[in-house]
């Protein structure tokens, strides 16, 4: 009971501290980031594919749970050590807390540019744990003194200890995760800033076809272009690096012959492009929203490669975020001028949960290949592994072909005509025809496409659909792309290449 009032007391002492000093980080949420990042990948997809976003929330949950808890292990230390300590119960108590410092230290996770090394970190937070190893040896002798006069006392005593420690634990979870100090201290969202930038070629979009419009007044369809703040969001970060662009730099080395280390606005000089482009998550199931469409700013990969005169040799670039996540693409990748370093969205600066100051945005594959938070570029001689593919998940993540039901789901439908729309993305190959069936698979009839805004954009696809008799009618499409091949019905789970099969929904046709 003692050591569980000790962590009771670690856990607000170290949400004090990340309150007034935001680069320290909370603890439980430190340790929990280190777990999440060491997951195997088999544990790691499975907890994904079953729960969502729930899996690092509950990850997190249980880690501060397993860290509060962690002092009911902790104070059964204090007895034996009571000798080591010569008797004197607070020694014991700081003694007992040391293992779960070392532990916190060692399981540290790699530090941003927004927080503590390993070694400072460590240097804080041992008055911490010493606080609460005091604070453990208190509750001990406390409990000790008032068990020798009542026995009944001694049980009051240790109940009224139990339930102050849950207390004061989960209020110490919630003022930690709730970041008090980023939220007093941090910079504004950036996203908020339009982007001015001297040099900038203008996305070009095709002419609109007369037909195009029919598809503004379509309820319930996703919109060609989606806004930053409905854009999908997926990253194993559990908090956002806030990250200065004062201080900032993008490193380029590796196999390069003059390496580089651009500041942000060195970054923005340069010659840059916007387009728009529809970027998907390879953990989007059939059917899914973890998909979205944005107007991109950014400069051309092969301009910033260049200025570093890459070598003769280079098989791949690296792309190294804050935090410790990385990913790659094959040189000729890299090379390619559709590869982005992308520093804009829909018209404002990147916003803070999609990677400012930048961004790797390449065509054709899932967005776990397009590093947000950018901070260096190396250029490798080898084939390289990234943190999902570390984790057995596809290499190239290219994009399948898919096809999605946005209106009507689910519900009875009613007059003559029944608009039935939704989206279709096939990355870089384009989409070229949609069909739609309405009697469960066994005949399909094509739907009309939306002019697409890009080459590298999904495309809204409409049937107008006359029912002939009432009942439930079974509503399924599927999507071709633009080499002319059908995407696939099997149905396959996200993990580790993308999921795949035909989105479908049921309807009751009314009169």
């Amino acid at each position: 009971m003692a050591g569980l009032v000790g962590s009771a007391a670690v856990t607000g002492a170290t949400a004090v501290a990340h309150t007034v000093a935001p680069a320290v980080r909370f603890l439980p949420y430190a340790l929990a980031q280190s777990l999440i990042r060491a997951a195997p990948g088999g544990l790691a997809t499975y907890f994904i594919e079953h729960l969502g976003h729930w899996a690092m929330r509950l990850a997190v949950a249980g880690t501060a749970a397993a860290f509060v808890g962690s002092g009911a292990v902790l104070g059964l230390l204090i007895s034996p050590l009571r000798r080591v300590g010569r008797g004197r119960i607070t020694v014991a108590g700081v003694m007992a807390f040391l293992p779960m410092w070392a532990l916190s230290v060692a399981l540290y996770p790699a530090p941003d540019s927004t927080s503590l090394g390993r070694w400072p970190f460590a240097l804080v937070t041992l008055p911490i744990y010493a606080l609460g190893g005091l604070v453990a040896g208190w509750a001990f002798m406390r409990q000790r003194s008032v068990r020798r006069a009542s026995s009944r006392q001694a049980t009051d005593l240790s109940r009224r200890y139990f339930i102050r420690a849950l207390w004061w634990g989960a209020l110490s979870v919630l003022v930690g995760a709730a970041s008090l100090g980023r939220l007093l201290y941090r910079r504004p969202d950036p996203g908020l800033q339009l982007l001015r930038l001297r040099d900038v070629e203008p996305a070009s979009t095709p002419s609109p076809s007369p037909s195009d419009e029919e598809f503004d007044g379509v309820a319930g369809l996703e919109p060609q272009v989606t806004p930053n703040d409905l854009f999908y969001v997926v990253d194993e970060e559990i908090i956002d690096p806030d990250i200065d662009p004062v201080t900032w730099r993008l490193t380029v080395d590796g196999l390069v012959g003059r390496p580089l280390s651009l500041t942000y606005d060195q970054l923005k000089a340069f010659p840059a492009v916007e387009r728009y482009q529809t970027l998907q998550c390879i953990s989007n199931n059939v059917g899914g929203h973890l998909i979205s469409t944005a107007k991109w700013a950014g400069v051309p990969l092969p301009l910033v490669l260049d200025r570093a005169d890459v070598h003769t040799g280079a098989v791949e670039v690296v792309f190294h975020a804050a935090g410790g996540y990385s990913d790659s693409l094959s040189i000729d990748q890299a090379m390619d001028r559709s590869t982005l370093v992308a520093i804009g969205m829909n018209d404002h600066v990147l916003p803070r949960a999609h990677g400012f100051p930048a961004r790797i945005l390449s065509v054709g594959t899932y967005g776990m290949k397009n590093p947000k938070w950018l901070s260096g570029i190396e250029v490798v001689d080898r084939p390289y592994e990234g943190y999902w593919e570390q984790r057995g998940w596809s290499k190239a993540a290219i994009v399948k072909t898919e096809s999605r039901i946005d209106t009507p789901r689910g519900t009875t439908v009613h007059g003559p005509s029944v608009s039935i729309a939704g989206i279709a993305f096939a990355g870089n190959r384009g989409v070229s025809k949609v069909e739609v069936s309405t009697d469960g698979g066994r005949s399909w009839d094509p739907a009309h496409l939306r002019t697409p805004l890009s080459a590298y954009t999904w495309r809204q696809w409409l049937y107008r659909w006359a029912p002939r008799t009432r009942g439930q009618a079974g509503i399924l499409v599927r999507a071709y792309d633009g080499r002319g091949s059908v995407q696939t019905s099997r149905y396959v789970r996200p993990h580790p290449d993308g999921a795949s099969g035909y989105d479908a929904t049921t309807v009751d046709v009314g009169g």
